[in-house]
């Protein structure tokens, strides 16, 4: 991720390191790491473990060694000087690795699903349910900046939360004092979702058909960079607006996540108001998706079970996962953007309908 968002890929040796830690470092340490869960937990035995953690190792392998051939016989079409045997092999290796990804995930499911049944049947059952899972685990390598970083900050929150010890859960005080946190009334939420849905509209359709019909415009690209920036900034009530309604929920750090999200909206407005095209369009872009990434992270934090240190380091590192979903957000906050609106107009109906019970006559 960090080489995502550096903008550093022209670079030549960043491609192979890439690959190598997207798809090999990553997913393999995540196996081990998610082998050592089970295996704490009781769930799987000690040689059943041990094998998985072995067989995770050339599995992976020739799951990468699959996508570097699927690269290179790219590059080789591009050159049109005909493919080289690597080039041509990588349906050989995704099928060595899905057979090695089967037999890998196999052994802890037959573990897992242990029962009265008959040991054909337990084999036959988990060989079926590996084969899928072996099939969509190296599909998801192929999409790592998403997948990757989100399935290890999920093993870190589990890992953190299973590790606390007893002695620390009792010493933990049995009760703690909350700030009281006032919500808005339903009806202020309905008004002023209901008006933000309507410039969420307006700034939508202005990004859509804006190139016939408003003077200002010269083509359809302007347009679109118009109406992504009006949405931007029309997104930065409605961020306030969700954040009073959600902070009873969230939580004490609620306003830092909506002061990260209302500056990733600025920045993004700013970003297409310096049009497509433009040299630090992409990199203002980048800048807000890791601001929206932060703004999410920051709730989460209270999943996170350990000492303040480790706590700042987690969230730093889920706030980094979560900018690619940030950068999805971003990139598509003009559209969303009404869509959060009506969701907020629909709670507030149903709020209010609720707090104020009918007078029988």
């Amino acid at each position: 991720m960090a080489l995502f968002f550096s903008n550093t890929f022209h670079v030549p040796w960043t491609g192979s390191a890439h690959l190598v830690l997207t798809g090999f470092v990553g997913p393999l340490t995540a196996s081990l790491a998610a082998v050592v869960l089970l295996r704490l937990n009781g769930r799987l035995p000690a040689g059943v473990a041990r094998f998985t953690a072995v067989g995770a190792v050339p599995a992976w392998a020739l799951a990468v060694t699959a996508a570097a051939s699927w690269s290179v016989r790219f590059d080789e079409a591009d050159m049109n000087q005909g493919f080289s045997w690597f080039g041509s092999s990588t349906l050989l290796f995704m099928i060595l690795g899905w057979i090695a990804g089967t037999a890998c995930l196999a052994v802890p499911l037959d573990s897992l699903l242990a029962s009265r049944r008959s040991l054909p049947i337990r084999v036959t059952l988990a060989v079926l349910l590996a084969a899928p899972m072996a099939l969509a685990l190296g599909a998801l390598m192929l999409m790592p900046p998403m997948m990757g970083t989100l399935g290890a900050v999920v093993l870190l929150i589990v890992a953190l939360r299973q590790g606390r010890s007893a002695a620390a859960v009792a010493a933990a005080p049995t009760h703690m004092i909350r700030r009281q946190v006032v919500a808005p009334s339903p009806r202020a939420v309905g008004g002023a979702a209901l008006a933000l849905l309507v410039v969420g509209l307006a700034c939508a359709v202005f990004a859509v058909t804006g190139s016939t019909w408003a003077p200002m415009v010269t083509d359809s690209t302007h347009a679109m960079n118009l109406g992504l920036a009006y949405g931007a900034f029309a997104s930065i009530p409605l961020l306030i607006l969700a954040g009073r309604v959600l902070a009873p929920r969230l939580g004490s750090t609620t306003p830092w996540a909506v002061l990260l999200g209302c500056a990733s909206m600025a920045v993004q407005g700013f970003a297409q108001f310096l049009g497509a095209g433009h040299a630090s369009q992409w990199n203002a872009i980048l800048v807000a998706a890791t601001l929206l990434g932060f703004a999410i992270a920051l709730p989460l934090g209270r999943l996170v079970v350990a000492g303040r240190f480790g706590r700042i380091a987690v969230v730093a590192l889920m706030g980094l996962a979560a900018s690619v979903v940030g950068l999805q957000l971003v990139a598509m906050s003009a559209f969303l953007a009404p869509v959060g609106s009506a969701v907020l107009l629909i709670w507030s109906r149903k709020a209010g309908s609720v707090r104020q019970p009918r007078l029988n006559s």
